[in-house]
């Protein structure tokens, strides 16, 4: 269905991504750090990302402004934390991220947060012009 990039630094947290959106029939791609979320997004442009905000070598919310200043943010970005706070998630919101997922995440708003996600990325696909009548 939807190529989908996860980037956690948590092994547990990619893996579990990994088996319940392969279960809903999409391909996902995953990396554990900014660097290699960078190295997939340039060889590749995911129908969304899964980006976590707490990563040792740059967080979530420094890589989205990354993408966002290069004209990269051309994907849907949904943004998890278990130690982020308000004013990061309304930051994350501001540079770009569509929706933010506090973990643990359940199953319910994870299937939620990507259906929508990637409704919102089939909408930016150039739309045919209308005929006027």
């Amino acid at each position: 269905m939807a190529n989908i990039l996860v980037v956690d630094d948590e092994l547990g947290i990619r893996d579990l991504l990994s088996e319940i959106l392969n279960d809903e029939g999409h391909q996902v791609e995953l990396a554990e750090n900014a660097a290699q979320a960078r190295a997939a997004r340039g060889r590749s442009r995911p129908d969304l990302v899964l980006l976590d905000i707490w990563m040792p070598d740059t967080d979530g919310v420094t890589l989205l402004k990354e993408w966002s200043s290069s004209g990269m943010l051309t994907m849907p970005v949904i943004m998890m934390s278990g130690h982020a706070t308000i004013d990061t998630a309304v930051e994350a919101t501001k540079i770009g991220a569509m929706a933010f997922l506090e973990k643990p995440i359940t199953l319910q708003k994870l299937l939620k947060a990507v259906e929508q996600g990637l409704v919102k990325a089939a909408g930016r696909k150039p739309l045919a012009p209308q005929a006027t009548v």
